[in-house]
Formats: structure tokens, sequence, C-alpha cells
């Protein structure tokens, strides 16, 4: 993992592989002058406050050459993965985004609690550890990784009727968010290390908007963050690109992912001459119709049609699912110019910290991705908070 950049311009396209000219856009400098502050000249505060910004790092990180990242960082695995340095500039930097609303979060609980465990000390002491079958072939490895997680949490072999609340209830040290990846971007990312994780980000977009997906997606994701983090070195997973570098990997996550959601003893059961009920069936615990597809191929042989009977499609998008998987505050937040990613645990962890007084008010608008003209106030409404006392008295409210 690359963690030391020469300069600026190592920095923009060894790490992200931004192009000169979105980055001048973005940050709202003219490509002439971001020349001049890649070949060595000065930065202004505020140019350095918004390369920093698209870079996903301090300002203060970005004075000194070579510029280091923090020990440990998971933004520094990103250059290594092929699909990362695939996507385009718009999806790159939206990445970006999200990787660092999880470092603001956790920056944000380190002031809530400064002598508390951090959500990675808490990962490392209380997830349940589950080894690798490194002989198998990658979908039985996950199948086995299924099976002992529903064991060591007393699953039994019954629906998870949320996954959303699966992973609040049994994961409270992931941070689980959501960002807009585009509508042709990948379906999760999964950051761990100190500074930004263990958390998962959703895309808001493309095939997660069918509740099943999501529902899937965020098993994948959970399935990195308790095999592929090794403990020691950092990673960042971006899924939905099977390349062949981490192609196992990828198997593996959604075999873990299939038969977390339904597990084997329930397909081993079904009749063998009955695809179309075995098809209903697992649907019924909320699994999207091309994993069924492929679920049904590994463990019982059986090819069914590339695309759904009528009767599965609705109950892959039953409004049952939505409100199961569903994430209100994303689409009723009172402030829609704050970014997704910065919508649920962020907004609502800066509220709480800006209502007791641990955070000024440019602060919280800071971390809610606004500025301090904003009606910041009204997601302390939302999250039915007190105003800081000073704010209720500057306003005139009883």
């Amino acid at each position: 993992m690359k963690s030391s950049f020469e300069n600026l311009l190592e920095l923009r396209e060894s790490l992200l592989g931004y192009s000169s000219n979105f980055v001048a856009r973005h940050a709202s400098i003219s490509g002439e002058r971001l020349a001049e502050i890649e070949a060595g000249e000065p930065a202004a505060l505020d140019e350095l406050d918004r390369l920093a910004s698209l870079y996903g790092l301090d300002p203060e990180q970005l004075e000194d050459e070579p510029i280091v990242l923090a020990p440990g960082d998971s933004i520094g695995a990103l250059p290594s993965l092929d699909e990362f340095r695939e996507l385009g500039d718009i999806v790159r930097l939206r990445i970006i985004r999200a990787a660092s609303a999880a470092r603001e979060l956790i920056a944000l609980e380190r002031l809530a609690e400064p002598e508390g465990p951090s959500r990675a000390q808490r990962f490392l002491s209380d997830a349940p550890s589950l080894r690798i079958q490194s002989t198998a072939a990658s979908h039985r490895q996950g199948a086995s990784l299924a099976a002992s997680l529903r064991r060591k949490l007393e699953l039994g072999v019954d629906p998870i009727a949320s996954v959303r609340d699966f992973v609040s209830e049994y994961f409270p040290m992931i941070a689980v968010l959501h960002a807009d990846l585009t509508a042709s971007g990948p379906a999760g990312l999964a950051f761990a290390d100190n500074y930004r994780g263990p958390a998962i980000v959703l895309n808001t977009r493309g095939k997660n908007e069918n509740p099943t997906v999501r529902r899937f997606s965020l098993a994948h994701e959970l399935c990195h963050l308790l095999v592929d983090w090794n403990r020691q070195e950092p990673i960042a997973r971006i899924s939905g690109y099977l390349h062949d570098s981490r192609l196992d990997e990828e198997r593996r996550a959604n075999a873990f992912a299939i038969r977390l959601l339904c597990p084997e003893a329930i397909v081993h059961k079904l009749e063998p001459d009955s695809p179309s009920e075995q098809v209903k069936i697992i649907a019924s615990f909320g699994i999207p119709y091309s994993a069924i597809r492929i679920y049904l191929k590994n463990e019982a042989g059986t090819d069914i049609a590339p695309r759904p009977p009528i009767e599965v499609q609705r109950s892959t998008v039953d409004s049952k699912w939505s409100t199961a998987e569903g994430e209100p505050t994303l689409n009723d937040f009172p402030l829609q110019d704050v970014p997704p990613e910065r919508r649920t645990l962020v907004a609502r962890t800066a509220a709480s910290l800006y209502s007791g007084g641990k955070l000024q008010r440019d602060a919280f608008a800071e971390s809610l991705g606004v500025t301090p003209a904003h009606e910041v106030e009204r997601v302390l409404d939302f999250y039915e908070v007190p105003w800081p006392s000073d704010e209720r008295e500057s306003s005139g409210a009883a």
C-alpha cells in the first residue's frame, strides 16, 4: 500500500488518477493555477481546503512534501484496486467523499467519547472470528463462513427480516453509510482501519434501488470486513466488479451473502423436480433473482430462466423489503444540500454534539457538508434534540 507521495502532482496521478482538468474544475482553481501549485508554488489556505476535499485528506497533509498518509489509512489502498482505476473521475470523487464521511464520523465519535474505544478497536475485540477453508473453492468457502456465522449468532434457519437491523444489532461497530455512486457505479464499498472504518457504504442508485439487492449488497460487504481484513493492514473494497485480481474474494463474498440470507439447509430440503417452487421459496428469504440463479446452480445443479417469473419479480420489490431495508432519513432529510453519505450517522452524531455544546455551529455545518448560511438547526429539529442554549437565546426561542 503506497502511503507517501512526492508532491501534489504525484498524489493526484498515483493515488486517485484524477485528470488535471477535473481537479481544476471541481476545486474552482484555474488549470494554470493548479499547474503552478503542482509545480511547487505555495497554495493559499482556501485552495488547500478545496484540494483536500477532493483528495479525502486533511489540508495540513497537503502542505508538506512528501505528502504522507496517516499510517494505516485505508484510502492508501485504493490505488491497488483495478476497479478503482477503471472508474470515471466522478465516481472516484464520490468514493472519496464517502470515505471522508466515514472519517468524519470517527472524528465526531472521538469528540463525543475521547477515552472510549474506536469502532475498529471494538470490531477487533467483539466481531466473530471466521476462518477460511483455504483448499475449498471460493463459493464453498463463502458457504462455510455463512454457516459458521449463523451458528455463532444462533440464527438457526430463520429468514433475516432486515439485514439493516441485523448489522445494527450484531455489528454496531460497523458504520453503514449511503452514497450516490451513480447508476452504473459499484454496489458498495468497505473500509477497514482506524481512520475510516470499519464502514460499509451502499450505493443509493442502480441495482441497490431494489431492496433485496440492497440486502444482498450489505451482506456481501459484511463478508469483506469479517473475512478479508486481516486485522493488520487496512483494506478498501469496491464491489460489483469481478476482476481477476480479486475474483475469489468477490465470489466468496457473494456465496457468503446468499447463504447468510438463506441457509443451505433450506435448499437441500426443496423438491428437486420443482424449480419454480424452489425459486419461490428462496425468494421468500429476500434474495434477488440473479443470486437465486447462482445459488440453485451451485447447490442443486438447477438451471433456471434468465428472467424471473412475474410473481417472483414482484416479491423482490415488495413493500415488506422496502420497509425492512430502507433508510428514511435519506429522502426525508430536512436539508437537501447535505450529501447522502452525511445524512445518517454523521448528521445524527454531529447534531447530538452541537446540541450538547461540544461542537460549534460552523463545525456542525462543516460536518454536514454545507455552509453556515444553511439553516442547520432544522437538523436538530429533525432529530428532536434541543438547540444549544446560546442559539436558542439568539433566535428568541422559548
